[in-house]
């Protein structure tokens, strides 16, 4: 199962990290996640003129409980020299 506009939409600035948490009433299996990177228009026709951010997705982790349900967690890392926005993307890996 896919999934994309999930969550908040956050900026990051360069070098800064969000951590993401999101659930399921089940055990979805392996789920994996990134950014789902949204462009903010400037006026200008779209002209953006800073650089673009680069999102990397790290520390996937899930969790268990014993109701069955599970948690899912991923960082996201702005590793670029400008700053941007986004919220969460991804999908199962079956």
């Amino acid at each position: 199962m896919a999934f994309k506009n999930i969550g908040p939409i956050v900026f990051l600035a360069p070098g800064a990290t969000a951590t993401w948490i999101y659930s399921y009433s089940t055990d979805m299996g392996p789920q994996f996640a990134c950014a789902d990177i949204k462009f903010m228009g400037r006026g200008g026709g779209g002209h953006n003129p800073s650089p673009s951010p680069i999102f990397r997705a790290h520390n996937q982790c899930k969790q268990l409980q014993r109701s069955g349900n599970a948690t899912y967690y991923v960082s996201i890392t702005n590793e670029g020299e400008g700053g941007g926005y986004h919220n969460l993307q991804g999908g199962g890996l079956t």
